[in-house]
Parts: C-alpha cells; sequence; structure tokens
C-alpha cells in the first residue's frame, strides 16, 4: 500500500472515530407537561407532536425521563431518575438526546453504526496492507 493511501486510510478513520466521541455540549430532551412525584400531581403534554423541538436542559439535569400514567405522558429533563414500572405508571430514563420522545431510532444506533463502520474500515485496510505485503 503506497504511503498516500495509508494517510488517507488513517485520516478517514480518525475523522469517524472523531463523530463517534461526538462534541461536549448539555443534554436536549423532549420537555412536555409536568410531574410533582412528591404528592403525585400530573399535568399531561398536551397536542404532542413528533415536531416538537428538543430544549437544552439545565446542567444540573443529567437524565431525559418520560413518565406514562394511565395513558398520560410528561416528558423532562431531570438530575436524577429511577426507572421503574407499577400497575399502569412507567417512568423510563435514559440519557441520549432525544431519547423520551415517542419509540423510534435515536442518535445512540447513528454512533453505533459509524463506530462499527470506522472499525470495519480499520480491519480491512490492515488485511489489505498484509496482504499487498
Amino acid at each position: 500500500m503506497s504511503s498516500s493511501v495509508k494517510f488517507y486510510a488513517r485520516i478517514t478513520i480518525l475523522l469517524l472515530c472523531g463523530l463517534c466521541i461526538g462534541t461536549t455540549q448539555g443534554l436536549n430532551c423532549f420537555i412536555c407537561g409536568m410531574y410533582n412525584d412528591g404528592v403525585g400531581s400530573i399535568t399531561p403534554c398536551l397536542n404532542y407532536t413528533a415536531q416538537m423541538h428538543l430544549n437544552e436542559c439545565p446542567t444540573v439535569s443529567s437524565w431525559c425521563i418520560k413518565y406514562v400514567s394511565e395513558g398520560s405522558i410528561v416528558r423532562d429533563c431531570v438530575p436524577e431518575c429511577q426507572q421503574k414500572e407499577s400497575w399502569s405508571t412507567k417512568t423510563y430514563c435514559c440519557r441520549e438526546d432525544g431519547c423520551n420522545s415517542a419509540p423510534g431510532s435515536s442518535s445512540s444506533t447513528s454512533s453505533a453504526i459509524m463506530c462499527a463502520l470506522a472499525v470495519f474500515l480499520s480491519l480491512f485496510l490492515q488485511q489489505w496492507s498484509n496482504l499487498r505485503g
């Protein structure tokens, strides 16, 4: 393998690895409705649509939460979260941007695919280099 091909292969791998790492920024969650755990009151999301925008959470909040109780849903940012399920109530906790939306693909899936591609490309180029001498 020529030195220029090796150089471009390494640059490509570094760029793909950079995409896997991502940038440092605050957590972004969907926020709608309100739940007060102390008194058990819930104000559900109204008119929730897929076009709803993500909101940046305060720095103290490291979790997105989706609280579902008898068909009512609350989405928010919280500093602590404990996933639980009882009777008709479920609490989902996650730490990915937009993970408290409706079911679907999240950014973690894209990141995992990019990382796997980077590893595959690295192994492929290494084997190709060994075969070519």
